[in-house]
């Protein structure tokens, strides 16, 4: 009786455990309305203007923009958030086929066929993880010890990927213990 209970029970336990993440976090003001929720990782920098995950990314404290969205929507905000335009590129030798960039300081926003497609984030602030990880400031033992990390073996030095907290995948780069680089999404880089 009790396996037969046990059977009967596990889809629903499986059911259970496997729903999926909120994609938008939110928190509920004072006087009843959604507020954003900050993320004290984030916080810690205070000059943050861009924030980018495993999905996409999004302009500090609004709802992010993910993967597919229209590159002038991407463009717009990302424009809007630094306060300058981005500088425009075009590569038709990448292994995904022909990609276009928008570059923004640290910050390359890849697209394709018009739609937001990858992003790649150097060194040089104002942008950082939802994760609160910013190339340059952020260490591999520091990253390891909270998240975790798969080093990969490719001929691009020091490439890593890493679990996001909502159980996305970011790649990145390091050098002496100190991220240099990182990117999600569709890349043009050669391996």
């Amino acid at each position: 009786m009790i396996r037969t209970a046990s059977l009967i029970a596990l889809p629903f336990l499986l059911l259970a455990c496997s729903s999926e993440p909120t994609e938008d976090v939110t928190t509920v003001d004072l006087e009843g309305g959604e507020a954003p929720n900050t993320n004290p990782l984030i916080e810690r920098f205070d000059d943050v203007v861009i924030v980018v995950n495993a999905d996409g990314l999004g302009v500090h404290q609004q709802a992010p923009l993910r993967f597919g969205s229209p590159r002038s929507e991407v463009d717009d905000a990302v424009e809007a958030a630094f306060g300058s335009a981005g500088i425009t590129s075009r590569n038709e030798e990448c292994g995904a086929g022909e990609m276009e960039f928008s570059e923004f300081g640290p910050l390359s926003i890849a697209y394709q066929d018009g739609k937001f497609a990858g992003w790649f984030l150097r060194e040089g602030g104002q942008v950082v993880t939802s994760d609160g990880i910013r190339p340059g400031v952020s260490t591999m033992e520091g990253l390891k010890s909270e998240r975790q990390v798969r080093e990969i073996d490719s001929t691009l030095p020091g490439e890593f990927e890493y679990t996001t907290a909502d159980f996305g995948t970011i790649r990145g780069f390091s050098e002496d213990d100190k991220i240099t680089g990182l990117q999600a999404g569709l890349s043009c880089f050669f391996r």
